[in-house]
C-alpha cells in the first residue's frame, strides 16, 4: 500500500489531505489555506516565524506569531516537526503526533523491534525532525506506552496499539480510515529499515583509525562526535 499523491503535483498526501493539494496555491482567502499553501510550496519544515513571514510576502496576509500557531497545531494536515516546527507529510514527519513520545510511538509501531535510543534519534533526524536528543530521552523515559529493557533497548507495549487499528490517543488518520493507517505503517516500516542500514553501514566505518566521528546530517558541518 502506498500514501495517496496529489492530482496536479504528486506530491505525497496523509490521509488528512484532500486529493489535491495548495500546490497551485491558497484555493480562498482564509489563514489556513494561505499557510497551507505556504506548506506546499517549500521542500522541508518551516518554522511558525518563517509561515508568518512568507504570509506577508507572498499573499499579503499579515498574522502574528501567536495566531499562525493556533492555526497550525491543531490543522492535522500540518505535520509537527518540532518546537515551533511544521511541515506536511510529504517532508518526512508524520500526520497527527505533536511531541516526541507520540512520533517515538509511531515508529516503534511501524517497525515492531525495540529500538536504541540512538537509533531512535537517528531515524527521526532522518523524517525531518529538529529537537535535542535530552528531549526525545525525557519523552520516552516518561511516556505511559514506551518501556525500557534490560538490553538497552525501548519497546512500545503490546495490545490494542499492536494490531491493525491506529494508536491509541495519536490522530494519524481521521476516524475510520484503519486503511490509511495500514499504508502509512507499512510505507514508515520501509523507510525505517533503510535508515537503519545506512546507520549500520555508517558505524562500521568507524574502526578506521582516521575516522573520530560520524556525520549523521551528510552535510558540511554536520559532524556528530560519538
Amino acid at each position: 500500500m502506498t500514501a495517496d499523491a496529489c492530482r496536479v503535483c504528486g506530491a505525497r498526501l496523509s490521509a488528512w489531505e484532500k486529493k489535491r493539494c495548495g500546490c497551485g496555491g491558497p484555493r480562498w482567502a482564509s489563514r489556513p489555506e494561505i499557510l497551507y499553501a505556504i506548506a506546499c510550496s517549500v521542500r522541508s519544515p518551516l518554522h511558525v516565524r518563517d509561515f508568518v513571514r512568507l504570509a506577508q510576502r507572498d499573499h499579503g496576509c499579515e498574522i502574528a506569531v501567536p495566531s499562525a500557531n493556533a492555526v497550525l497545531s491543531p490543522d492535522r494536515r500540518f505535520c509537527w516537526a518540532g518546537q515551533g516546527m511544521y511541515s506536511l507529510y510529504r517532508h518526512g514527519p508524520l500526520p497527527g503526533p505533536r511531541s516526541l513520545e507520540g512520533v517515538s510511538r509511531l515508529v516503534l509501531l511501524a517497525t515492531g523491534e525495540p529500538m536504541t535510543v540512538d537509533a531512535l534519534d537517528y531515524c527521526l533526524k532522518r523524517l525531518g525532525y529538529r529537537y535535542n536528543v535530552a528531549s526525545l530521552k525525557n519523552a520516552i523515559r516518561n511516556s505511559a506506552w514506551i518501556r525500557w529493557q534490560p538490553d538497552g533497548r525501548w519497546a512500545h507495549e503490546q495490545g490494542q496499539d499492536a494490531g491493525a487499528g491506529p494508536p491509541h490517543g495519536i490522530p494519524v488518520v481521521p476516524d475510520g480510515r484503519h486503511e490509511a493507517w495500514a499504508g502509512l505503517r507499512e510505507v514508515l516500516a520501509d523507510e525505517v529499515r533503510r535508515f537503519m542500514t545506512r546507520r549500520e553501514a555508517k558505524l562500521r566505518g568507524l574502526g578506521a583509525p582516521h575516522r573520530f566521528g560520524l556525520d549523521w546530517d551528510e552535510q558540511p558541518g554536520g559532524m556528530l562526535l560519538v
